[in-house]
């Protein structure tokens, strides 16, 4: 395994997609405060300009028509209204109070807009958040596709690699795990056993095929292996009813 093909982990694919996510997030956010800014901009010019034609202190239809035409954001003029100035403690978009006065009298307008969160997202430019949370989806399949072509054939288990292609092992900072001739096959058909397990009559039959009885050999063999597996592999074999053995992760 080479030294460049070996720099690209699992964990900074990760980091860098979540990286994407987040410059989508705050651009998305950066864009939505920026229009809901425009928008009660909008309607402070327009309600500015309204009351500076008014005559009188009352809302009539043509005071909200005469309104609605000064405002610049078309898809505004039929979610904005006008009413009189009230403290509102919602969470509502709303222009300046602004106060007409007369001889007699004064009196404080202001415009609302019925918008909600998802209203302003849509009126909002989001191509920029889209362009790079879609950027980001990619960098996930090609890191996926990456992953897959560089890990074919490789069997991981706690600490230790196995290499189908090279028929080696070695350790998660890629060091060879040097061991007996007979200890990688040993560790070949655990890695390549369903649920890491084998029978004691499968692995005598495959290692010592014309020994008739080979469990002293296989005893010692596992029990020199142990101590290799473990610090480089953090692994431990079991032996269950003396029958069968199973490859597992040290707890």
């Amino acid at each position: 395994m080479s030294e460049t093909s070996n720099k690209m982990k699992p964990f900074h694919s990760v980091i860098i997609f979540m990286i994407f996510v987040v410059c989508a997030a705050l651009s998305s956010m950066h864009n939505y405060k920026v229009t809901k800014d425009s928008i009660i901009q909008d309607m402070n010019q327009a309600l500015s300009q309204t009351i500076s034609q008014k005559e009188n202190g009352y809302i009539t239809p043509d005071t909200i028509i005469n309104y609605r035409q000064h405002l610049k954001i078309d898809a505004l003029r039929n979610r904005s209204f006008l009413y009189y100035a009230c403290n509102n403690k919602d969470n509502v978009i709303c222009s300046r109070k602004i106060k007409w006065n007369s001889q007699q009298y004064s009196v404080e307008f202001q415009s609302y807009a019925n918008c909600s969160a998802a209203d302003i997202i849509g009126l909002s430019d989001q191509r920029l958040p889209a362009s790079i949370l879609i950027i980001g989806i990619l960098w996930v399949a090609l890191s996926i596709w990456y992953f897959r072509r560089k890990y074919k054939g490789v069997i991981v288990l706690g600490n230790m690699v196995y290499s189908e292609d090279e028929n080696s092992f070695y350790d998660l900072s890629k060091s060879p795990v040097i061991m007996t001739p007979m200890q990688e096959k040993l560790m070949m058909m655990f890695f390549s056993s369903t649920n890491h397990k084998l029978s004691k009559k499968q692995i005598c039959d495959e290692l010592w095929p014309k020994k008739p009885d080979a469990s002293e050999t296989l005893y010692t063999l596992v029990r020199r292996i142990k101590p290799i597996i473990q610090t480089r592999g953090n692994l431990k074999i079991i032996s269950e009813r003396g029958k069968d053995y199973i490859l597992s992760v040290n707890d």
